[in-house]
């Protein structure tokens, strides 16, 4: 931490100290903080102008090692909701902000708090933890479902029941609310179904392992990671493995992520003449996605043009 930083982050904690905690009178609107703006849009579809709405990540970080910046202990301290993606996602920063916030309201337990994966069938759940398998390990099984196109429609029921627990006087306009977003969930699913259903039996390779609940979504495997561990950054070996089972099984995709485009990524694709493709892993991450809609339309649109079959008669003569 740099010298400029700590002073940022004392100047918080003052004005920590200072601030009132008090719950928002009837007509004043929840103050909703959320992890990632995937959450944080789906809470403004649902709230509408009963919430005002705060995400901490930006969109293009890796979500596993967000950094807290002073804004965000104040934004901590005032909140009436706090929204977490959960499965140990943001198990590195969460608790920390959490503990700093000095807000009982927002703690695990309360109303205020919202895991929103709970009740969420996740995929590779280890069968135990072992710290030396890697960095990033997450015993309740894959934490990036909000990559899959069936996650937004249980975030939104996490969401509807947190706010109706902290402002149950609202009930109703919370509930039409989410009536509305989830019809625009059903067009929104149907899209995805048809534009990946020809993506079937495709194969990549990814950096790491946040994409598989959207490969899954489309029948498509992911043969190997660049990662050797996760969390752990590729080695000249493993690379060389890895590069081996790409031209053994013909792939030429990879798959990464902005904070993860770097010369590992290119030195593969460019090792078996493929491709790499990046693709948003929350909203936030392209330009134009702010909402766990739109992130997912460049998800899938990124994904399928990568993808997509060729159809006989419209290939360049």
């Amino acid at each position: 931490m740099t010298k400029q930083q700590s002073i940022l982050l004392a100047l918080a904690h003052l004005a920590l100290a200072g601030l009132a905690a008090a719950t928002p009178g009837a007509d004043e609107p929840l103050r909703v903080l959320a992890t990632v703006k995937d959450l944080g849009s789906i809470a403004s579809e649902i709230g509408g102008d009963r919430v005002e709405v705060t995400s901490i990540a930006r969109g293009t970080e890796n979500v596993h090692s967000v950094a807290i910046r002073p804004s965000v202990l104040v934004a901590a301290n005032r909140a009436d909701v706090f929204l977490e993606i959960g499965l140990s996602l943001e198990h590195a920063w969460v608790p920390g902000l959490l503990e700093r916030a000095r807000n009982a309201r927002i703690q695990p337990g309360a109303p205020g708090f919202c895991n929103a994966s709970v009740g969420f069938e996740a995929i590779e759940v280890p069968d135990a933890v072992d710290r030396g398998r890697g960095v990033d390990i997450h015993p309740e099984g894959n934490p990036h479902l909000n990559l899959d196109p069936a996650a937004g429609r249980h975030f939104a029921g996490r969401i509807l029941a947190t706010l109706v627990a902290v402002d149950p006087q609202h009930r109703e306009d919370y509930e039409l609310r989410h009536a509305r977003y989830i019809e625009r969930l059903d067009v929104a699913e149907a899209r995805w179904r048809k534009a990946l259903a020809p993506l079937a039996g495709q194969v990549v390779v990814t950096y790491h392992s946040e994409f598989n609940y959207l490969l899954r979504a489309a029948g498509v495997e992911s043969a190997a990671v660049l990662e050797p561990k996760p969390g752990i950054p590729p080695t000249p070996a493993h690379l060389a493995e890895v590069i081996q089972l790409m031209r053994d099984r013909d792939v030429r995709t990879v798959l990464t992520a902005k904070w993860s485009n770097g010369r590992s990524v290119r030195k593969v694709a460019d090792a078996v003449g493929g491709a790499v493709v990046e693709l948003p892993t929350m909203a936030g991450g392209v330009e134009g996605a702010d909402t766990w809609i739109a992130s997912m339309d460049a998800a899938v649109g990124a994904l399928v043009a990568a993808l997509a079959p060729v159809e006989e008669g419209s290939r360049a003569p």
